[in-house]
């Protein structure tokens, strides 16, 4: 009897030695900082948080956009403009070369030309700009691009060719200078600087 009475005895300490050895387990657990789970989608934002996805698809891979934002602040820019006098979107640098000859020379290169107004614009550090437009107050910023429909592709094709040279078409481009929304919505203008495609034109190069 006195042996199973020292065996209970000893069962009932070491079930409570585990009992409380889990409890501060447990609790020292219950302690740690805790960490949720983080987004599920990357959401691509510009440095200034623009949602990528609010570009349209047909502009994602250019520096401009012509079509107008289904949120375009116009009544906005229309009562800022009452009050200001903005300057004309200007060109600062162009990379086009001097030409000799006849001016409406043509280049023999497929082109996409557009003249519109642009409502967006991207600088060279990838932050999106709002341009500001206001044809009620006679204010509109648009620029004749033109566009290669095939870069680096063989041009004036119809004469010989000789293996001393390949031609080539080449875009050109000319930075101009608009008058944009100034970031984080304080009604402000300011004015940045975009390289344009002005001109797809042909280049020889000797190959010997």
């Amino acid at each position: 009897m006195p042996i199973k009475m020292f065996t209970g005895l000893v069962l009932i300490i070491a079930t409570q030695s585990v009992y409380y050895t889990n409890g501060a387990q447990i609790k020292s657990k219950h302690n740690d900082p805790i960490i949720f789970p983080g987004p599920i989608q990357e959401v691509p934002l510009t440095r200034y948080g623009a949602d990528e996805n609010d570009i349209p698809e047909k502009c994602r891979n250019k520096n401009y956009c012509t079509i107008k934002p289904v949120d375009y602040p116009q009544e906005r820019f229309n009562s800022m403009i009452k009050s200001k006098s903005l300057q004309q979107v200007s060109l600062v640098q162009s990379d086009l070369d001097d030409r000799q000859g006849d001016p409406e020379e043509i280049d023999n290169c497929e082109t996409l030309v557009e003249f519109e107004p642009l409502y967006r614009v991207r600088t060279k550090l990838g932050d999106w700009y709002t341009v500001v437009q206001a044809p009620e107050k006679n204010y509109v910023q648009k620029v004749r691009t033109e566009t290669c429909k095939g870069n680096d592709q063989p041009c004036f094709t119809i004469f010989p060719q000789k293996d001393s040279y390949t031609t080539f078409c080449k875009q050109k481009f000319s930075t101009w200078e608009f008058v944009v929304e100034a970031k984080g919505g304080t009604g402000k203008f300011e004015t940045v600087k975009i390289d344009l495609p002005t001109c797809c034109s042909c280049h020889y190069k000797i190959t010997f």
